[in-house]
């Protein structure tokens, strides 16, 4: 049995009843002055509160008979929920597409010419794969105002947004930030399981994230072979 727990905070969840708008993503940091007023914004607050009640689930627990308990990659303490393994799901799938696009000759400046290629079969099956992972009420979840989007607006461009930049064929273009906002969404849409702290949170980080992360790796040493 654990010690007792810390108080952390959570990213809350959006309450169907209260209604909700939603907004096609957009670039809004385009200069210096842009960052001061993300920095005090409602989505940073969120991100941050999301990314910190991850990092801090992993964090080894002294458990009452004084022995630690640590959350290794393919810990048997760590259960995965049905969402969880949905979003796995989704991700063998993109790894599948990878392995199924063939590089390009030629030399090229950063990725393979392939890398456009595998990213345009995975935004054009972009609604199928979402809709194989999320239940509707989630991903058709309506906006308040009857002329907005429904959430699959938003999780969809994130999730685009997850495996860098088609144009540059390139990485380091908040691909990341992309994946966690991905995440996050599901998460504010109650789309995985209430459970007591760090249930879940664990399950994501190594079910979903590291995953996520070992695809990031194929992607980027096939491309750019």
């Amino acid at each position: 049995m654990a010690a007792e727990g810390i108080s952390v905070r959570v990213l809350p969840t959006i309450d169907p009843s209260a209604g909700h708008t939603f907004l096609q993503p957009s670039k809004r940091i385009n200069e210096p002055d842009d960052v001061s007023e993300f920095l005090c914004s409602k989505a940073y607050v969120d991100i941050m509160t999301f990314l910190l009640q991850l990092n801090r689930s992993v964090f080894p627990a002294k458990l009452t008979d004084g022995s630690i308990q640590t959350w290794p990659l393919n810990s048997e303490a760590v259960v995965f929920s049905a969402s969880v393994r949905q979003l796995q799901q989704l991700l063998s799938k993109l790894e599948v597409e990878l392995e199924n696009t063939p590089l390009q000759d030629g030399e090229w400046r950063f990725a393979n010419g392939g890398y456009r290629d595998w990213y345009d079969k995975v935004a054009e099956k972009a609604s199928t794969f979402l809709e194989e992972c999320l239940s509707a009420e989630i991903l058709h979840a309506r906006s308040s105002e009857s002329d907005a989007p429904t959430a699959e607006t938003e999780l969809k461009e994130y999730f685009l947004g997850s495996w860098g930049s088609r144009e540059r064929m390139d990485y380091g273009t908040g691909h990341e930030l992309n994946f966690l906002a991905f995440l996050a969404g599901i998460w504010k849409l109650n789309g995985f399981p209430k459970n007591e702290f760090g249930v879940e949170e664990r399950a994501i980080v190594l079910g979903v994230i590291e995953p996520c992360v070992y695809l990031d790796h194929q992607t980027h040493n096939k491309t750019n072979r």
